[in-house]
């Protein structure tokens, strides 16, 4: 017999159990119940009660009455503001975008459309107002934090206010995350609410613990042993049977084995008295001279005759079944032995089967009730359930206003010229009434851009032409040390004189200009003596200009008078330039006293070698090579021209549509086009990208006007060279006073009048709208 299995069955057989005989055990379980919080579920002999019901009666006043009996209401406004001419409700956004280059100064740079907040409507409650922050995006953003303001006559201890901002992109509405705030009371009753749905949570038995709660073990093991009772029972009964027919048949086959041994003595003893009687008469008839013959076969007839009744037969000792005892037919039929007899064995199936109906199904029914109704208790017990995604979630006092500044940003697309901001609002109380407050009063932002500052006249490129020009370049030919023969294959001569060449015909080709004269000035480094460099310039110069006249006799008339001569000898006024920029001379300061005090050029030489040996052998080998220069210079004047001057003004058919997409905002197509141009435009294009370093070169190659020395403000700013940021803007005010109004408009620039109070020096430069004249 196998040994019973203690705990046999899991729960999945439960899934056999009709789906009628749940339901009707979950009606059952659920009757006499008003809501979830009245429900018991029973663990076994535990028994796990919440006795959360609500109040049946019918409900007082709401409490959110106070506010219908009330005008206040959460609006939004715009903060206090400079007063501007822009209407009521209105502000100014500035863009703000995010570079990535390796040149870009700071990651910010914002601009905003020149606009004003005058007459601004006073809403009251909720108040909105501009504040610049960083975003990391790459294209452009607007920046329209607001500030949140919500008087305490909306505030209580049993309700929660929710603020839902939107703002209107376009015909986009887009809802901003939202701002919470709760009462003290309120909130303790979302955690008490919580709290309830988790214990009904616990009071839910998973499945993998059904064996422990909702198993009757005890039932279970008593069964099991009446089943392994009934199992020995009947074994014993087929047992006893076949023990009793083993031992009849053990009875009859030791007594007949005796009786076919007496019957087998018996037998020998009549045998063995023929014999020898028949001896007995060999012998008398022996003596009496008698014939024996056939006497023994005589006695052995009569044996057998007399013996018929002692003949040994096996079958007369066989078991037959019509002498068998009826009790024992059936087992003698059949052949059965002990070995016969089968006994049945206790399984996991039996104790699975046993187990299946010592459950308590009522319990386990009303706990998959509860079970499949989770997500409908969690919206009875948590009316309010605790929010996500929020802006602000918070406990509030509410014995005072609410203030919070809402940080916000957004995107700024192509041709988008304005944003407006609005704003829901509602009151949720404990007792589950709600207060909808009418929707705020709407704001607009307007957006403007550094890009708005692009200058539309820059579409036809004005250039001031003069009739003479000249133009200088530096060459450094090579000369054996000492000697002053120009070899053209020396060095690097020939690589130097081909830019030369290259510059004259530059300048002279198509009859652009005519060349009046090239002057070539030779000076040397202070290699020997004073007076020997001086001639060897001269020298040198001389063979410089024999072969120029030479090379450009076929395109110069005149070229021995053209090209002329000038010699200087040592060029001491490089070398105290070269001293004064190099950092790896130790006794800098001491070389160049020594040099402007120098008399007599040799033995000043011949001192610095003396004292600074370190520092003499470093200008020897780095600075004396720049020394031996020839210096080219072109004197040249356009021809067909009688007047000094005269604007020539050139139209640029794909300037307008750069122009276009720099105002859009889109910067890298619009580089495309203005990067061919680099004027005052492509300057603003790169600072709108945040290439400071290369805006600030092409700034450097243009005039000093308003608009550009207001690019420098900004670079400048960004530089951190507060001070040169200052110089520029007040040299950008003077020059076009309509900057006063555009320098409050740009946060960087606006920033840095804060900083240093200059609203009054500024607005001193202010003039007329009549009195602004557009720059040419």
């Amino acid at each position: 017999m196998k040994k019973n299995i203690s705990n046999p069955i899991p729960w999945v057989i439960f899934k056999c159990v009709p789906l009628g005989f749940l339901i009707i055990m979950a009606m059952y379980a659920c009757k006499s119940s008003n809501s979830v919080r009245d429900i018991k579920i029973s663990r076994g002999e535990a028994t796990t009660s919440s006795s959360f019901s609500y109040s049946s009666k019918v409900p007082g006043e709401a409490m959110v009455k106070p506010l219908f009996m009330q005008s206040k209401r959460a609006n939004i406004e715009l903060p206090f503001q400079e007063k501007s001419k822009l209407g009521a409700g209105s502000a100014t956004v500035s863009e703000e975008v995010t570079y990535i280059n390796p040149e870009r100064i700071t990651d910010e740079t914002q601009s905003g459309k020149p606009s004003s907040l005058s007459d601004v409507q006073q809403l009251s409650e909720v108040v909105v107002t501009a504040k610049s922050r960083f975003t990391p995006e790459r294209n452009g953003r607007v920046n329209v934090d607001f500030m949140l303001r919500v008087p305490r006559e909306l505030l209580s201890e049993n309700w929660r206010v929710t603020l839902s901002p939107m703002l209107f992109h376009n015909d986009s509405i887009i809802p901003l995350k939202d701002v919470i705030l709760k009462g003290s009371t309120f909130y303790a009753q979302q955690k008490q609410d919580y709290k309830e749905y988790d214990e009904y949570l616990k009071s839910i038995v998973s499945k993998d613990q059904y064996d422990n709660v909702f198993f009757d073990k005890d039932a279970t093991d008593k069964d099991i042993r009446n089943r392994q009772n009934l199992y020995y029972e009947e074994y014993y009964k087929e047992w006893s049977k076949q023990m009793e027919y083993e031992k009849w048949k053990t009875e009859k086959s030791k007594f007949d084995a005796t009786q076919f041994a007496k019957l087998k003595g018996y037998r020998q003893r009549f045998y063995n008295e023929y014999v020898r009687k028949a001896r007995e008469q060999v012998i008398r008839d022996m003596a009496k001279g008698k014939d024996t013959i056939g006497l023994f076969d005589h006695y052995m007839k009569k044996f057998n005759k007399n013996a018929q009744s002692l003949v040994l037969d096996d079958e007369d000792f066989k078991i037959n079944y019509m002498k068998l005892p009826a009790k024992f037919r059936e087992a003698y039929e059949a052949g059965r032995t002990l070995d016969d007899i089968m006994n049945n064995v206790m399984t996991e199936t039996d104790s699975i089967e046993i187990a299946s109906n010592r459950y308590m199904f009522e319990a386990i029914a009303e706990n998959e009730m509860k079970s499949t109704r989770k997500e409908e208790v969690a919206k009875e017990l948590i009316p309010f359930p605790y929010e996500e995604g929020m802006r602000l979630d918070t406990i509030i006092e509410t014995n005072k206003e609410f203030i919070y500044f809402y940080k916000q940003d957004h995107p700024v697309t192509i041709g988008l010229k304005k944003l407006r901001l609005t704003m829901n609002a509602r009151v949720d109380a404990i007792d589950r009434s709600r207060y909808i407050m009418p929707s705020a009063d709407t704001i607009s932002y307007y957006i403007s851009s550094l890009a708005q500052l692009a200058d539309t006249s820059l579409i036809f490129k004005k250039t001031k032409l003069y009739r003479d020009a000249y133009n200088r370049q530096a060459v450094y030919p090579k000369f054996v040390s000492g000697k002053a023969d120009f070899n053209l294959n020396y060095g690097n001569n020939k690589a130097e004189i081909n830019n030369v060449l290259n510059t004259y015909r530059t300048f002279t080709k198509d009859n652009m200009f005519v060349m009046d004269s090239i002057v070539i000035r030779v000076t040397t480094a202070l290699d020997g003596s004073y007076d020997n460099n001086y001639a060897l310039s001269e020298k040198r110069a001389n063979s410089i200009k024999n072969y120029f006249v030479k090379s450009l006799s076929g395109e110069v008339k005149d070229a021995e008078n053209v090209i002329k001569v000038n010699f200087a000898g040592e060029d001491w006024n490089t070398l105290a330039r070269q001293v004064q920029q190099r950092n790896d001379i130790m006794n800098k300061t001491q070389i160049l006293a020594i040099l402007e005090g120098a008399v007599h050029p040799d033995e000043t030489e011949k001192q610095i070698r003396k004292d600074f040996p370190d520092d003499f052998k470093t200008i020897r080998d780095s600075i004396y090579p720049l020394l031996n220069r020839a210096d080219f210079e072109f004197n040249m004047h356009r021809p067909n021209m009688t007047e000094e001057t005269m604007v020539n003004i050139q139209e640029r058919p794909d300037y307008e549509k750069g122009l276009q997409l720099l105002q859009d905002r889109e910067y890298w197509k619009a580089l495309e086009i203005l990067s061919d141009y680099p004027d005052y435009n492509t300057a603003l294009c790169l600072i709108c990208m945040g290439y400071n370093a290369k805006a600030k070169e092409v700034l450097d190659n243009l005039p000093e006007t308003g608009n550009n020395e207001y690019l420098r403000t900004i670079l400048s700013i960004r530089s951190g060279k507060d001070q040169e940021a200052i110089d520029h803007l007040m040299r950008s005010c003077e020059m076009d006073p309509s900057k006063v109004y555009r320098a409050p408009l740009d946060p960087e620039v606006s920033g840095l009048i804060r900083k240093y109070n200059l609203e009054q020096r500024i607005n001193g430069l202010a003039a007329t709208v009549e009195d602004i004249i557009p720059e040419d």
